[in-house]
């Protein structure tokens, strides 16, 4: 019988006590505050009640984590990766619902696919983000290679390199720098310009094609590059990109070999432990 897939959380310590979120870091604790009632659920509403029953099914399911303590440590990008164990007990720090973090690692999520896994809120799942590659990294898996273990910045660069290696582009420039929310704009083989968006979340593509269709002109070839399972949300008028081909494709080839493999990250921690990093 195949084991049940670990529940992957994305957490950022917040609060107004700066002592508070160091703690908690010392201590390789997560935590949540909503007013410090305690772990029964039903003395929340709303999106604490959904943090605290996510909390309740972490203790008891066990869960991948990846969590930010704001100005914990000298360095902004610092995360701690860890795993809560199956049973966890919760603890309490000055009224905040804590769990342990066990076999935690301090980790730059800078680099890699951890920078992919930024809270949209206080505590979330990151699963449709992460896809498994969190919780390998807390077991010590190794991930299988391929787009989704990329920094979504890398991803922007493998997009430009393949523009270019297609001979889709015959030069390219800075997105933004050209036209506000697009990734790439180019110089097309048939003497138009070319306009291309990225992403590697499905919930951003359709918000994003929408975007990118606004510079739809006739002197313009518009591209996205984004999820296979996403092209449905793609506009009519724009070409769209699997990103899992583009990685693929260029893999394939020795220069784009020596290009990825500049951008993965590997086990263990990119990191050290150490006091010298808090």
């Amino acid at each position: 019988m195949a084991e049940p897939e670990l529940l992957e959380v994305t957490i950022t310590h917040n609060l107004p006590d700066a002592a508070e979120v160091s703690e908690l870091f010392r201590r390789r604790l997560i935590a949540l505050d909503w007013d410090r009632k305690g772990p029964d659920p039903n003395r929340y509403t709303g999106r604490a009640k959904t943090d605290i029953n996510l909390f309740h099914s972490m203790r008891q399911n066990g869960a991948a984590v990846i969590a930010a303590y704001k100005k914990a440590t000298k360095k902004p990008s610092d995360r701690l990766v860890g795993c809560i164990e199956v049973g966890a007990e919760f603890e309490r720090v000055n009224g905040l619902l804590c769990l342990q973090l066990s076999a935690a690692q301090v980790v730059d999520s800078s680099i890699g696919f951890l920078g992919n896994l930024a809270p949209r809120g206080t505590v979330q799942p990151c699963g449709n983000r992460a896809k498994g590659r969190l919780a390998d990294w807390v077991l010590g898996k190794v991930s299988p290679r391929s787009v989704w273990s990329l920094h979504h910045r890398d991803v922007e660069l493998l997009v430009t390199n393949y523009l270019m290696a297609t001979g889709m582009c015959e030069s390219i420039w800075t997105g933004a720098r050209s036209y506000e929310s697009i990734d790439h704009a180019g110089w097309s083989l048939d003497g138009r310009e070319l306009l291309a968006q990225t992403t590697v979340s499905a919930d951003f593509v359709g918000t994003k094609a929408s975007k990118l269709l606004t510079l739809a002109h006739a002197d313009r070839v518009l591209h996205f590059f984004g999820p296979s399972d996403s092209a449905e949300q793609c506009p009519a008028g724009i070409t769209y990109h699997a990103i899992e081909t583009v990685f693929s494709e260029l893999d394939g080839t020795a220069a784009g070999q020596w290009l990825i493999n500049r951008m993965l990250v590997s086990l263990p921690s990119t990191t050290m432990d150490t006091d010298e990093n808090r």
